[in-house]
């Protein structure tokens, strides 16, 4: 993460401080039900948030979750049900299981959300349900092996995730949709804005054809297995944007 989104060093440029907690094994519990080998990720989790609080590291009440993939599932799980107390989350190529959605069918709290999805992810599919391809057959056998249930794990699409978590926030039903200019050779990206005055805001990035990656980073396999990766889409920028944004307050929030 720290190499691929470049958060390590633009993060802190950016004037935040920057953590990237490594899960066990390549992977996280992201839908509460334990690990085999008995770790309590979102214990874990927790316990940095509040020693880095309490060496004034960060401040709690700033605190915004970044995730990619399984670390995306994994950081809306965690503020989908409360485990943490989150001011914003980031979930890049990654919403929220079946499962996390259906024992916590409203958030338990309010949270502004930014979600960058690629069309054409075959592990996270735009249109929900289950991964497809080697990296999906992949990411089940290390879910069979380290976690205690295997089940529920279908992802949630995009739009449904973000409606829940804009119903939660207070804000209008429908979205604002904005097509945003594309580069030359890249894919066409398109927002959507669920918002209202003084509310925290959820915003969704769709990239047209985009595959399952982090915009900006590298293309890490041939895009057979993984699709296209956006080379000049900054989901980096994007995310430090929105994060900056949310220490003003909702009322300040504004969307380059």
């Amino acid at each position: 993460m720290a190499e691929w989104t470049g958060l390590a060093r633009r993060g802190p440029a950016a004037g935040f401080a920057t953590v990237f907690p490594e899960g066990l094994h390549e992977i996280w519990d992201d839908t509460g039900f334990g690990r085999s080998d008995g770790i309590d990720d979102a214990g874990f989790i927790g316990a940095l948030i509040e020693t880095l609080a309490g060496d004034g590291t960060v401040r709690s009440d700033h605190t915004i979750l970044v995730g990619f993939s399984n670390g995306a599932t994994f950081v809306e799980h965690l503020a989908r049900h409360g485990v943490v107390t989150t001011r914003g989350i980031v979930l890049v190529a990654g919403t929220s299981r079946v499962v996390s959605g259906a024992t916590a069918v409203q958030p338990a709290q309010e949270s502004a959300v930014l979600c960058i999805a690629g069309t054409a992810d075959p592990n996270v599919p735009y249109r929900g349900g289950r991964a497809s391809g080697l990296p999906g057959w992949i990411a089940r056998r290390r879910t069979r092996r380290w976690l205690l249930r295997a089940e529920g794990r279908e992802s949630l699409a995009p739009e449904a995730t973000c409606t829940a978590w804009a119903q939660a926030n207070g804000c209008g039903p429908e979205p604002v949709v904005d097509v945003l200019a594309a580069n030359a050779g890249d894919m066409p990206v398109e927002r959507l804005t669920w918002s209202a005055p003084g509310r925290l805001p959820v915003v969704l990035y769709r990239v047209v054809g985009g595959g399952h990656g982090w915009p900006g980073g590298p293309q890490y396999v041939p895009r057979l297995l993984i699709g296209r990766i956006s080379k000049t889409f900054d989901a980096t920028g994007i995310a430090l944007d929105f994060a900056g944004s949310l220490i003003g307050g909702p009322e300040k929030i504004q969307h380059s």
